[in-house]
């Protein structure tokens, strides 16, 4: 697992420490981090560069446009015919359908 990764920003080389990212949102091409200090970035890297890179990490892809660091997770909502992550400071992610069964699994529900 790496510990810290480097992504391009507008202004050089910005070296993030994975433990302070909190999820992972695709914005097209392109990817937002959202980190543990209440901001984000965009990386123009694509969320399957992250899903791959963070497999064997605690982070959890549920959904085709998230990925969710396992760590800032609190709890999970049925509401309105969907199942959401609530995540550290109200964060709140959706969970497809499709990938429902494999959070149950991976949180071994």
């Amino acid at each position: 697992m790496p510990k810290y990764i480097a992504i391009n920003s507008h202004k050089g080389i910005k070296v993030l420490e994975v433990s302070n990212i909190v999820y992972l949102k695709s914005s097209g091409r392109y990817t937002s981090i959202y980190l543990q200090n209440k901001t984000n970035t965009l990386v123009c890297k694509n969320l399957g560069y992250y899903d791959k890179l963070f497999q064997d990490n605690d982070f959890l892809r549920v959904h085709n446009s998230y990925i969710v660091n396992v760590a800032y997770l609190n709890n999970i909502v049925r509401d309105n015919g969907g199942q959401y992550c609530i995540l550290s400071d109200n964060y709140i992610v959706p969970i497809s359908n499709r990938r429902f069964s494999s959070v149950k699994e991976y949180l071994h529900y």
